[in-house]
């Protein structure tokens, strides 16, 4: 009976990943669809609004990689009773989907591309690495952040 608990804690961390999923999923769709109803994201790291702003803009892609993430222990949840293989397909799985989801929600964040990942109506936003240089370089020249 013992050798049964490893299998079903990563069932029951499956079943919550997927529940976890839901709601990056939803999130992506209502900002996708410019929902009045899509959640704020704000991050306790970062009260800077421009970063905040990136973050929603590639919430696609980021709902994207805890999707494959949570793939990746369902898998490992069921090659628990093969010696080896949860580690090789758990890792597999991150390397090659989550992993790369991650960096285009960060280039999405930061520099607003690719622009095919970005809802539509924030296409034409600036990443917030382009806002930073902007509001350094108002800065430098004596004028406040907003440019006056």
């Amino acid at each position: 009976m013992a050798h049964l608990v490893p299998v079903a804690a990563g069932a029951v961390a499956a079943v919550l990943a997927g529940g976890m999923d839901l709601f990056f999923v939803r999130a992506a769709w209502l900002h996708w669809t410019g929902s009045d109803r899509a959640p704020d994201i704000s991050y306790g790291y970062s009260w800077n609004p421009s970063v905040v702003r990136g973050h929603e803009r590639g919430i696609v892609a980021l709902a994207a990689s805890v999707v494959c993430l949570t793939v990746g222990v369902a898998v490992g949840a069921a090659a628990q009773g093969v010696a080896g293989l949860a580690l090789v397909h758990v890792s597999a799985i991150f390397i090659l989907g989550s992993l790369p989801w991650t960096a285009l929600h960060l280039t999405i964040a930061y520099f607003n591309w690719p622009k095919a990942l970005v809802p539509p109506h924030r296409r034409g936003e600036s990443g917030s690495v382009a806002e930073w240089w902007r509001q350094r370089a108002a800065c430098d020249k004596g004028r406040g952040p907003d440019g006056r």
